[in-house]
């Protein structure tokens, strides 16, 4: 009888510790805090341990003013954000145009969240020698009253680099100061 009671203990233990929300283990990345190029956000970007070719040190494009930032760590992972101000349909309408019939590339979705959408996009057609199927990454995330939408480059990418950028994508987070 000890050991059944004890078994049922065990038991309750494993089904309480994995009710548990677990937050992502960011070990593999650093952050960078984006103030200095007037956009007040931090994100958790991979390093060298990544093993994704972003040993280097990020480099952050922008104009002064400006509402682009190109955000590139090494020549594998590349972030491209865009201030909308407070237009909050961004992604609906980036689904909805994604969605619809495309004669030149066939749509697969791979993942999607309320904000994050991971696809995979395919060349048609019969005559196409290499149906190399890239990956791609769109989000739009609100950080204090602007939404910022998120992606990768128009030639997409591997999905190992993708996953990575998901990861990024949900680190995320506004500056405590304004």
């Amino acid at each position: 009888m000890r050991w059944l009671s004890f078994f049922f203990l065990f038991v309750l233990a494993l089904s309480c510790e994995q009710s548990k929300p677990r937050s992502y283990d960011y070990i593999q990345y650093s952050a960078l805090d984006l103030s200095a190029y007037d956009l007040s956000v931090r994100i958790m970007l991979p390093n060298a341990s990544a093993g994704i070719g972003t040993s280097m040190k990020p480099n952050v494009a922008y104009e002064i003013g400006g509402f682009k930032w190109k955000l590139s760590v090494g020549r594998n992972f590349t972030l491209l954000i865009e201030d909308y101000g407070d237009y909050a349909y961004r992604f609906a309408e980036f689904k909805r145009k994604l969605l619809k019939p495309n004669p030149f590339f066939e749509i697969e979705m791979v993942r999607q969240t309320k904000d994050i959408l991971i696809y995979r996009r395919i060349v048609k057609g019969e005559f196409v020698a290499q149906k190399n199927a890239r990956f791609y990454i769109y989000s739009v995330k609100r950080i204090r009253e602007n939404y910022y939408e998120i992606m990768n480059r128009e030639q997409g990418d591997t999905k190992r680099v993708v996953d990575f950028m998901y990861h990024s994508i949900q680190s995320l987070k506004a500056n405590n100061a304004h």
